[in-house]
């Protein structure tokens, strides 16, 4: 029976950590949605517009719209945001969405340039490297 009291204490810790944790995480989407514009679609390619093609802008509005559609908070992605710093974001979705820029141009994941030193974790910096990939 002590099996038992101990798993069900192991779940209650995990809730209370998920709980905690999720609440952190409004918090901080929310303060960023207060301390900057949010930009629409057409404003977002704009601001990019001298940093990368048309495509990848649109490209990364659409990556970061849907990673930011989690939190429940009106906000769009904006050129500036450190994605890593400023967003609770999954660092490893960054694999997913390197594989899908790859796919949709004809890029080898391999192939691609590495993330150079000093560089932040920008949206506008992502948008840059991207634009170094030598697309077709």
């Amino acid at each position: 029976m002590n099996g038992w009291w101990f798993a069900a204490g192991c779940v209650g810790l995990y809730l209370l950590f998920a709980i905690f944790a999720a609440r952190a995480n409004k918090r901080q989407v929310a303060a960023l949605a207060k301390s900057r514009v949010n930009p629409g679609r057409e404003e977002f390619v704009a601001l990019l517009m001298d940093d990368c093609d048309p495509d990848i802008a649109e490209f990364l509005w659409t990556i970061f719209t849907e990673e930011y559609s989690h939190w429940g908070v009106e906000l769009s992605p904006h050129p500036d945001d450190n994605y890593l710093e400023d967003m609770p974001i999954d660092p490893d979705n960054q694999g997913d969405w390197l594989s899908d820029f790859c796919a949709a141009n004809d890029l080898s994941p391999k192939d691609m340039p590495h993330w150079p030193d000093g560089w932040e974790t920008t949206v506008r910096n992502f948008a840059r490297w991207l634009q170094r990939c030598g697309r077709r």
